[in-house]
């Protein structure tokens, strides 16, 4: 083993034990996190939304309804735009997109109580309204991720009259095909209200994170080994693609205890949205109102969102166009990471345009 070789393997291993504000303000420059030009087109407390025009020379798509992206609700955006050459964002928008994103803030105590309902009926409802208007368009390319997805599809199917087209992008839907997720949440197994009870504002992050690295603690294991390999070999730029999905990882937005109880209770444990039982203001969120084209990209190796979660979307909606694409990868390295990811942004964008 080369000694430079174990320090830097050693540095890149333990830089999330003692990171700070100032540490992670300082590796977001250094690794170049969300390095795609956007615009703020609106700033509250419970998100901001970001604007991403299509750059020089790209194609014009004047008949393109704008593509507004809703995140999950409990990791940053910036997945979506890590870093250059691994950006959906900027994919999408070179092929001719004009490209919102919804960057959640996190919640506060004051956002604490409130139940994923309220986060598509307000939320996500003025964001398709200001994207609307910023684009002077009457519909949105809604594209959705991971619980993020579950939102829009939930509000695709109370707003269908808003959504032009629909992308669930590693989204679960059936909660009874949950995984090893599922069977943690099961109501015999945690008393979601005992936790709301002792935490009525913003969960700790144990409450909510310390289940993912037990996913596959294999994985663990096989990253660290592949990270030191390319340390030894002198492969900067898979140690910065490391240090930027390390850094993600380890930056967890604040959830409040109501979106917490609502994706156990309302999804994991009563699979309310197929059930066709999730209420919101306008009614029940029923999969059959959406007719709109829709698009599932989903990954076969996804521990967080099971294939059969994913794939039960297209069975359920009225589109006549619904179309799967399943690429053999992981969660996230569906959009980052791997060549294949050139091929995800491909079809995302046919689609979308």
């Amino acid at each position: 083993m080369k000694l430079d070789a174990v320090r830097r393997f050693t540095d890149l291993f333990f830089a999330g034990a003692w990171r700070g504000d100032s540490a992670m303000r300082t590796l977001h420059e250094t690794v170049g996190i969300a390095p795609t030009p956007r615009t703020v087109v609106h700033d509250e407390r419970a998100f901001e939304l970001y604007h991403f025009a299509p750059p020089a020379g790209a194609p014009a798509l004047p008949d393109a309804p704008p593509v507004l992206i809703v995140p999950s609700l409990i990791n940053r955006w910036y997945i979506l735009d890590l870093m250059p050459d691994h950006s959906t964002v900027a994919a999408l928008a070179a092929q001719g997109l004009n490209v919102y994103v919804m960057a959640w803030r996190g919640a506060n105590d004051g956002m604490g109580p409130l139940r994923l309902p309220a986060y598509v009926d307000g939320f996500i409802h003025r964001a398709v309204q200001l994207a609307c208007a910023h684009a002077r368009a009457p519909k949105v390319s809604l594209v959705g991720q991971c619980l993020g997805g579950t939102l829009a599809v939930a509000y695709a199917a109370t707003h269908p009259e808003r959504v032009d087209r629909l992308v669930a992008l590693t989204t679960p839907v059936d909660f009874s095909h949950g995984g090893l997720l599922g069977t943690w949440a099961h109501r015999d197994l945690v008393d979601v209200d005992a936790i709301v009870r002792t935490h009525p504002g913003v969960l700790p992050d144990r409450v909510v994170y310390g289940a993912f690295p037990l996913l596959n603690p294999r994985a663990l294991v096989t990253k660290h080994r592949v990270l030191y390999q390319m340390v030894e070999a002198g492969n900067d730029e898979y140690v910065r693609l490391y240090q930027a999905l390390d850094l993600w990882t380890s930056e967890h937005l604040p959830v409040g205890s109501g979106a917490f109880a609502s994706l156990l209770q309302d999804l994991y444990q009563d699979n309310r949205l197929v059930e066709g039982t999730w209420m919101f203001e306008t009614g029940p969120a029923r999969l059959s109102n959406i007719r709109c084209p829709v698009l599932s990209l989903a990954a076969k190796r996804d521990e967080i969102v099971p294939l059969e979660s994913a794939r039960a979307l297209l069975g359920r909606t009225s589109s006549v166009r619904p179309v799967e694409h399943v690429s053999p990868v992981g969660h996230v390295t569906l959009v980052v990471g791997t060549p294949l990811r050139y091929q995800t942004w491909k079809v995302l964008g046919d689609f979308c345009r």
